[in-house]
């Protein structure tokens, strides 16, 4: 049997959990100064904010209801995050994180009652040591678990789909609902007739896999409690890892553009070895506002690595390069990033016959990753001043990783 633990309105409940006093007043988290909306209390969902609408458009609805904004405080979310998956390897056997707020887990076959008890322990346990809201989902299948978890989500927070309960509630599941159905394939399942999870159960196997191949005889097999799909399928190394950021202002600096891009590189560069992997490709990123008039003259700029790498120094290099090559004099910068993709396990790394790397430059990574986990981010850093910057309000102190934004008493 599996489950799957979703952290309910994760990125605001992060935040609520060290500001009680927006405990019940409608709470939105952007991401990035005037960024998008990413996450939304139960009260914003009431009023209508939709997800991803960008901050502009809202803006006089948040002055209307009085809405509490946040902008994405990453370094808190992992932590907490990371605390959430702590309990979990503690209390089950196999546990597989699918994203930052989720992790599929296995569980032996039991009652579903019991079951259900022990998920029901499991979510007080993790309410009680964490504090932030989960909700748990359990099933036979994959797809069925996280429709569970979603099921129950505004009631107890534990559901168990499986036998007969799940044969009374599929009969009022839309399909569009369901795990892994993007709106375009329920749409083309709509026009065939299959609305409702019964329709697609119901219709003959051969003409599915006809309509929507594999994919479809999948969901049809899934959705029948035949498990087709399983967490380890989909566990090992990440596709890519990401480091972006608006700037506060336009700037036509390069020096500006230079500091930002190595603050990315460093950030990916540590996630990269906290995971014990190395990358293959480097992307970098340089873009104007939206709304100006030089929102074309942004780009991006791929580099295949010739040897894979999870060294600072290497990818700094190569991104500079980058973003020399990117850079124009007279266009004002709004966006800085970089995407470093083909990640693969750093044990299998193949090494070039013309670029020897030495047991010397690991050291010097985990010298470097070691003494700002211990003093601080950013207490040591490859090549680059640390800039200044502006204190953002909308941005919470990260409560649990930083001792210097620990308020004091």
């Amino acid at each position: 049997m599996f489950a799957l633990l979703d952290c309910n309105n994760f990125y605001v409940s992060c935040e609520r959990l060290f500001r009680p006093d927006v405990a019940t007043r409608p709470v939105i988290v952007v991401g990035g100064k005037n960024g998008v909306v990413v996450s939304r209390s139960q009260e914003a969902k009431a009023l209508g904010i939709p997800m991803a609408a960008p901050f502009f458009q809202i803006e006089e609805d948040v002055k209307k209801h009085g809405i509490v904004v946040f902008h994405t405080n990453f370094e808190l979310y992992k932590d907490i995050s990371a605390r959430v998956m702590a309990i979990l390897r503690e209390e089950v056997d196999e546990v597989y994180p699918y994203s930052i707020d989720e992790a599929f887990m296995v569980l032996k076959e039991k009652d579903p009652k019991e079951v259900q008890a022990e998920l029901a322990r499991l979510k007080a346990h993790i309410e009680r040591h964490v504090g932030i809201p989960v909700s748990l989902g359990a099933a036979k299948t994959m797809t069925l678990a996280k429709y569970a978890s979603e099921y129950e989500k505004r009631g107890s927070g534990v559901c168990v789909l499986e036998g007969e309960v799940w044969e009374g509630v599929q009969k009022n599941t839309l399909l569009s609902a369901i795990w892994g159905i993007g709106y375009r394939t329920a749409r083309t399942m709509k026009e065939h007739g299959l609305e409702y999870v019964p329709d697609l159960l119901a219709a003959d196997s051969a003409r599915v896999n006809t309509l929507f191949g594999v994919h479809g005889s999948r969901m049809q097999m899934e959705l029948s409690e035949r498990p087709v799909h399983h967490p380890k399928d989909r566990s090992g190394m990440q596709k890519s890892i990401m480091s972006t950021r608006s700037l506060a202002s336009a700037t036509t600096k390069r020096e500006i553009l230079v500091s930002a891009l190595g603050q990315h590189i460093e950030r990916v560069a540590e996630e990269l070895r906290e995971v014990g992997a190395v990358c293959r490709m480097l992307t970098v990123t340089l873009l104007t506002s939206r709304f100006s008039e030089w929102t074309l003259r942004g780009g991006r700029k791929d580099v295949v690595l010739a040897v894979p790498t999870n060294d600072t120094r290497a990818l700094l290099k190569e991104a500079l390069d980058a973003c020399n090559a990117l850079y124009e004099t007279e266009v004002p910068y709004k966006k800085v990033g970089v995407t470093v993709s083909r990640i693969e396990p750093a044990m299998y790394q193949q090494q070039s016959l013309f670029e020897a790397s030495t047991p010397e430059d690991g050291a010097l990574m985990e010298a470097l990753d070691a003494i700002n986990a211990r003093f601080g981010p950013d207490t040591l850093t490859v090549g680059r001043v640390v800039p200044q910057q502006k204190h953002d309000d909308r941005r919470s102190p990260r409560y649990t990783t930083r001792w210097s934004e620990v308020k004091k008493v």
